[in-house]
């Protein structure tokens, strides 16, 4: 059997997600760089690093160096003066809100884009049925198939009202 996914995930573009989280990644980073300097921002960058580093090899299963850079971030992170350490916190907080939101933004386009794909179980069904997918066949791969219910806060109720004020303006300037 098929994944029909594949043809799904080629006619919905990631690149405006990549490029909207390039544009306020550099914004950021031009505004950070000058309220902290270059010295702090190279600190910034190699704890960023560090901590991509680990995860990457974390998911190639390459568990022993990634815990020597963990170990390692740990340890940099730990040296830091408690006041470097929080402006550290705030960056990668305001960083990752940030590319939240252009999460957001391109989630609400490719929902106008998946509109105009079919969306119910039975035109999937019916598309497999007439590519050469037994109907035996379906039927077995469907019963194998596992559903979790995964209970998350809305992101509504988790930004107060302030920040969802200026995420919707980062959004629009998206536009």
């Amino acid at each position: 059997m098929t994944d029909t996914t594949d043809d799904i995930a080629e006619e919905i573009s990631f690149q405006s997600f990549e490029d909207d989280c390039k544009l306020l990644g550099s914004l950021f980073n031009d505004v950070l760089q000058r309220e902290v300097g270059s010295s702090f921002m190279e600190k910034i960058e190699r704890i960023r690093i560090l901590a991509q580093s680990a995860l990457n090899l974390r998911l190639a299963g390459i568990e022993d160096t990634a815990n020597l850079l963990e170990k390692q971030l740990t340890c940099e992170i730990s040296k830091m003066p408690l006041e470097e350490a929080l402006i550290l916190a705030r960056a990668f907080t305001h960083s990752l809100n940030l590319m939240g939101i252009a999460d957001t933004h391109h989630r609400m386009h490719k929902l106008i884009d998946v509109t105009q794909l079919s969306r119910s179980c039975d035109d999937i069904f019916t598309q497999l049925l007439q590519s050469g997918i037994s109907s035996e066949e379906l039927y077995k791969t469907v019963c194998k198939q596992e559903v979790e219910i995964v209970l998350t806060a809305h992101p509504t109720q988790i930004n107060r009202r302030t920040l969802q004020y200026k995420h919707v303006r980062i959004a629009v300037s998206l536009e």
